[in-house]
């Protein structure tokens, strides 16, 4: 099957029901099916439960029971899980921690199925093509099997293949999460709190993406055009001509795990060295490229005999806008920093609807979780800890972080146990100054201010411009009987007369500043004619606004001699 869509039968439907439905009862789950509609065809499920490890289930948690009903049911829960795991403001830290313990692993595909396999997507048979084919894989996962071979000519190459039949099993796990959605939000209104539509509809794009490798093979090739003047970095070659949404073709890296140190001492590689250069290129993608790689294990980052560091594996990526590469370099300075303040301004940013008091029990709580740290080694801080700190906090107060810089944060604890692992001194956020720094003066520089510039003064003409015309449509919406207010007051005729003079004042001021952004432009970009190298019309605009502002002043403080 070539480029293929999620699809199913109404039989392989009816079969993963079953499977999943005798997992819960299996994993102690069976008061949920005691519940209407699932009742119906449950109607007792009072079920002998079952051991796992010699222990009752009964005796496990029910989150450490929900990791056991993914880690049985496979590829689609293990993925959804670990989706799920990324969304701290939705499920609470207990859960979040069992479902990292979630392993993507699966048993090899038979060497029968992976042949037909490539038969069926490479352009010719696989014997025409291939001088070697190595039975044994390399790895194993839920979604795909790696094989090394060589091509004709001698090129080393990996193949990854997906597993057959790994499309209808999401398809038809997908049709029963949604299913299971929409009876949650029926009979189940106590679990509303976890946003599960929202769940799986984050999920459904995530597993639709990575089941096709021809996006992860777009991945590869915009690391190749962000790395390809530069020295230190090895992105592996991808062959597109055998490579389709179900097979990917690249070269083979001969390489070392960066925390090989055994074997890279042999090469006068050092620890320390590794640690600065390697973590140091990734910093380079978050802060440079604002694209990352958002699984940098040490089985994905390889470093060849002269030095080179090969990132590999590009099928979890992420990518972070400007505003929020600002908002995560003061997130993480504030931690590191033990600044309460810094801490929860950053946190504020992502929240809505905080009051001052809910606004004070969060410093509060910043306190107690900086306070762990304060007499904490570096080396001796656990960053899955400090993690999981981080995520109770974002559950505690709803604070829901973008999908990419919560992804963004987890491969950063990644990233800096491998730092860790390769020196124990190593200093994250001595390292992260200077691209904080630069990523500071390039959003300060002359050229990006005049573009800032630019488009506030038109965001502000186009306000005052349709300000008019959005009142205008107010009143014949009122006059049409569209517009319905409903409120009852006392005594608030004086509020409204000042409401009205303060929204004169606003639509006023809004003017002044307008007036004032045009002459900073008309003046950075010295338009002639010029007086005394200031441009002439920049200077009008100046004093235009002057005695604007001055008239504005006046007014605002005779009013405020008024009883």
């Amino acid at each position: 099957m070539k480029a293929g869509t999620l699809n199913t039968t109404n039989t392989s439907m009816l079969m993963r029901y079953e499977k999943v439905f005798a997992t819960l009862i299996k994993y102690g789950f069976e008061d949920i099916l005691s519940h209407p509609p699932f009742n119906k065809f449950f109607p007792q499920t009072n079920l002998l439960v079952p051991s796992r490890g010699g222990k009752k289930v009964s005796q496990f948690t029910r989150y450490e029971r929900i990791r056991m009903v993914c880690e049985e049911l496979g590829t689609t829960f293990i993925k959804f899980a670990q989706i799920a795991s990324n969304r701290p403001d939705l499920l609470p830290d207990e859960l979040l921690e069992e479902l990292e313990k979630l392993q993507d692993r699966a048993p090899t595909v038979p060497l029968e199925a992976i042949r037909e396999t490539l038969n069926l997507e490479l352009p010719r048979p696989m014997d025409e093509l291939l001088e070697y084919f190595d039975e044994v894989p390399l790895a194993s996962a839920s979604m795909a099997q790696v094989h090394r071979a060589r091509l004709n000519g001698g090129r080393e190459v990996v193949l990854k293949i997906q597993r057959p039949g790994i499309r209808e099993l999401i398809a038809a796990d997908l049709a029963i999460l949604k299913h299971v959605v929409s009876i949650i939000e029926a009979y189940f209104p106590q679990y509303q709190v976890y946003q599960p539509r929202e769940l799986v509809k984050m999920f459904e794009k995530s597993i639709t993406e990575e089941l096709s490798f021809r996006m992860e093979a777009d991945n590869l090739l915009h690391f190749q055009e962000m790395f390809h003047d530069n020295n230190d970095v090895y992105i592996p070659k991808l062959y597109r001509e055998l490579s389709t949404d179900n097979l990917l073709c690249m070269e083979y890296v001969e390489g070392y795990k960066i925390t090989d140190l055994q074997h890279l001492k042999d090469f006068n590689i050092t620890g320390p060295e590794l640690a600065l250069k390697g973590i140091g290129l990734y910093f380079e993608q978050i802060f440079d490229h604002g694209f990352f790689h958002a699984d940098p294990h040490p089985g994905n980052i390889f470093v060849l005999p002269d030095g080179k560091i090969a990132f590999l594996d590009f099928g979890m990526v992420g990518s972070v806008i400007e505003r929020d590469k600002i908002l995560f370099a003061q997130l993480l300075l504030a931690m590191y920093d033990q600044d309460v303040e810094g801490l929860k301004k950053a946190i504020l940013k992502f929240s809505t609807g905080l009051n001052k008091e809910k606004e004070r029990e969060l410093e509060y709580d910043i306190i107690y979780f900086l306070r762990q740290y304060t007499q904490v080694a570096l080396e001796d801080i656990d960053g899955n800890e400090v993690m999981r700190g981080l995520n109770a906090l974002f559950f505690d107060y709803k604070i829901k972080i973008p999908a990419n810089l919560l992804l963004l944060l987890k491969a950063l604890v990644i990233i800096e146990g491998v730092g860790l692992k390769l020196n124990p001194q190593y200093d994250i956020i001595a390292n992260i100054g200077p691209f904080v720094k630069r990523l500071l003066a390039k959003r300060f520089n002359p050229q990006r201010l005049q573009q800032e510039i630019a488009r506030s003064v038109e965001e502000t003409t186009t306000l005052v411009q349709e300000l008019p015309q959005d009142i205008k449509e107010i009143i014949q919406k009122v006059k049409e009987g569209k517009l319905h207010i409903e409120f009852e007051h006392k005594g608030l005729m004086p509020f409204a007369d000042s409401l009205s003079q303060s929204i004169n004042r606003l639509s006023f001021a809004l003017l002044v500043v307008a007036i004032i952004l045009g002459s900073s432009l008309i003046v950075v970009a010295k338009v002639p004619p010029l007086v005394y190298h200031i441009p002439l019309v920049g200077i009008i605009g100046y004093g235009i606004s002057a005695v604007l502002t001055l008239g504005l002043l006046i007014k605002l403080k005779k009013s405020s001699k008024r009883p």
